[in-house]
This record gives C-alpha cells, structure tokens and sequence, in this order.
C-alpha cells in the first residue's frame, strides 16, 4: 500500500511574529488546574525524558534548542483523523493550555518530543508504508507511552510503545508468555496498533476519530460514546491533547535524530551472557543498575532468561550499566522492523470483521427491542452484548448496530 505520509499545500510565510501571538494567547488564560489528564501527561512526560535512554541520548546530542522552532511554510493538509478532531479546538482555553504545555521554556517538551519520536521512526515507518491508515495516527505512542517503548500502566492489562492490549497483541502473532512479552518491542508493538487501528476502522470505516477513542478507550465505549465534545470531560481534553500534538509536530521546522539514535546505539554493546540469567541476582550483584532492565529489556518478564533468547532479541546497552567493557570495534547496528513469517503472521481474514456498525443515537422512547426492529437480522440481545450493555440506554448514547444488510 502507499505511504500515507501528509500532503503538502503552499500557504502564506509563516514567522516569529505566528509563535508571539501564540504565546501570548496561551499566557492570557489561568491554567486549568481541573484538567486531570493533561497534569497527568506533563507530569509522566517529564519522568520519561529523565530516563536512562533519552538521558544518554541527550548527553551527546542537544535535542532542545535555545530558540522556538520554526514554523513551516509548506504545511500539511489535514488528514481525515485531523479533519474528525476539528471540534476539539473550539474551547479555546483548553487548546492554549495543550499549546502552554508544549511551546513554554522555548518549546522545551516540543522538542523532546521530537528528540523521542526520532528513535522510533524508523521501525513505525518500516510498518506504515503497508498501511493506508491516516498518518495521523502515529502520534497515539506520544498519549498513551509519552513515547516509552517500556511503559507499562499500574493495572498492567497494556503495555509497550502504543499500549497494546495482550489480546491485540496476541491477535497480531506477537509472543506474550512466562519470559517474553514482545510488546516491548517497538517494532513488534508497532505491528499490533496497526492491526488493531486496521480493524477498528473496518468497524468504523468513515468515522476516523471514533476510531482513535476505541483504541484510547474500548470498543464498546467508542460505540456508546456521542462523536461530540462535552460527553466526557477528560475524553475531550485527551483529544484537545491530541490534536494540538499532531499539528505541531508536521507544522513546525524539527529536526529529524533517527541517525543520531543511530550512533548513540552504536556506541553501546551486547551484554556478556555465559549462563541462564536470574534477575533477582542480577540486581543485587550489582550487575546491572536498578531500571536498566525495565528500560533496555523490556520485553524480558519472567525470573530467567537463557543467552539464546538474549542474543536473539540483539539486546544492545550502555557500557555503564552493564558492566562489561567497552569493546574496541563497535559493528555499526542499524534496526529491523522484524516482520512476521507465514506461520505467524494472522491472515487478513482474521481480522476482517463479521459486521460493521451502523451508529445509532438513542432517543426518548427507544427501546432495545424498538431498536432492533428497525435494523433487520438483529435482535434486542445481540445489540446488548456488542454495546455491553447491563441495565438500561440513555438518551444520547449511540449504540452500534451490527451491518447485516
């Protein structure tokens, strides 16, 4: 499939004069102290540039400019997920807060934002150009992970660069078992957020936002869920967030490191493995730091690990943490999106969906049972189970109503 990367349109020269006027539309507003997730982001996007990659990574290259960024003048045109998130712009006061985040301290978070999305470009690349899912969507990693490949939430039900569900990921043919968790593979989670995406917009064909929120959310959710602003406070600040990251990072004048990545990751080596690891041991040897695991072998969760299974992930760190000295020739490593072989790839048949939904927006006196007779081949029961319903609908609500014409 073709790369789905934006196309260009010529606009008027865009100058200093553009990023004045933002800065001053954002400083006039008080912060939104209420706005639970955007604390959230900031505070979690902060606690990732801090960790031990990035930190290397930034000690050899300066990634944040002393100055704000340009902005382009050959500026994309909006795809159809950026064209769906128009809406999420009208609060103005919620947008400048997304732009304050960003652009303050000369755009200090823009730019490490930039910085991080470089180290996965390649593999998400390598991925996309067999998508023809809306560009847009690659800046999902940058909500859900804060761009962490070993991010992984409390309740533990995601994980990775793009969240995955384990059920998503194991649909994609990824290996989740006692030792291994290939989520933690960019790549490899990459692979299953475009199955994922792929079969949600089957589900979805014309409605690229509620596609974004059944990933961020559910499916079931998406499906009850308006399509407006104002149905779910903290859902409409995730998409202001969202929308807000999208334009700036195609809009503004940044630099590409995937090379600098690179020679940074060239510069470490493959840590020694004579025997069967045990992490426990490991740590309290002092042969590793406390998180060097977590971040630089993230896909590791069991207890042990055998050396084959270490040399075959091409596990690579800094010297620094893992005890071994540097050696004097260093191969030059470049990245491979692995690809899925015949016995693991899913068929697309897998994924293709029996139905897909016709939204229905409840009105008074709508009933399951009303409902389903003006949708043939369907019934009050089947609507239920694919909406997750348990007691009652509520006006407003839109249900999906399975396709079966």
């Amino acid at each position: 499939m073709a790369d789905q990367a934006p196309k260009l349109h010529i606009t008027r020269p865009f100058g200093p004069l553009i990023w004045v006027a933002l800065l001053i539309l954002v400083q006039v507003h008080s912060p939104l102290l209420g706005q639970t997730n955007l604390i959230s982001w900031e505070k979690d996007f902060d606690q990732r540039v801090q960790l031990a990659d990035y930190a290397l990574f930034q000690a050899t290259v300066d990634d944040a400019a002393s100055e704000m960024p340009a902005l382009r003048q050959d500026v994309p045109a909006l795809d159809a997920l950026e064209l769906a998130l128009q809406p999420w712009g009208q609060d103005r006061s919620l947008e400048n807060e997304c732009m304050q985040m960003l652009i303050s301290e000369n755009a200090k978070r823009l730019h490490q934002l930039n910085g991080l999305s470089s180290l996965y470009k390649p593999q998400i690349d390598a991925i996309w150009m067999q998508t023809d899912l809306p560009y847009a969507f690659r800046w999902i990693p940058a909500v859900v992970s804060q761009l962490n490949h070993a991010a992984v939430p409390s309740d533990g039900k995601r994980a990775g660069l793009w969240q995955n569900t384990k059920a998503d990921a194991v649909e994609a043919g990824l290996r989740i078992d006692g030792t291994v968790d290939e989520r933690g593979l960019p790549s490899s989670s990459t692979l299953a957020a475009v199955r994922t995406l792929e079969k949600l917009q089957r589900r979805f064909p014309n409605d690229p936002h509620r596609v974004l929120v059944a990933y961020f959310r559910g499916m079931a959710y998406a499906t009850r869920w308006t399509g407006k602003v104002g149905y779910d406070e903290n859902l409409d600040e995730l998409l202001a967030l969202y929308k807000v990251i999208c334009r700036l990072m195609v809009n503004t004048k940044l630099e590409d490191f995937s090379l600098d990545w690179l020679a940074t990751s060239n510069n470490w080596s493959a840590p020694t493995c004579t025997e069967d690891w045990n992490r426990e041991s490991l740590i309290a040897g002092g042969r590793f730091a406390p998180d060097a695991i977590t971040q630089f072998i993230p896909w590791w969760t069991g207890s042990t690990l055998n050396c084959g299974e270490l040399d075959a992930y091409n596990v690579r760190m800094p010297d620094e943490l893992t005890g071994t000295p540097a050696p004097t020739v260093v191969e030059k490593h470049t990245p491979v999106a692995p690809t899925a072989t015949d016995s693991e790839a899913p068929q697309e048949a897998e994924y293709v969906p029996g139905f897909t939904c016709l939204l229905h927006e409840v009105k008074a006196g709508d009933t399951l049972w009303n409902i389903s007779k003006r949708y043939p081949g369907t019934t009050p029961e089947w609507i239920a189970e694919i909406n997750e319903i348990t007691d009652y609908i509520r006006i407003g609500e839109v249900l999906c109503i399975p396709n079966v014409q």
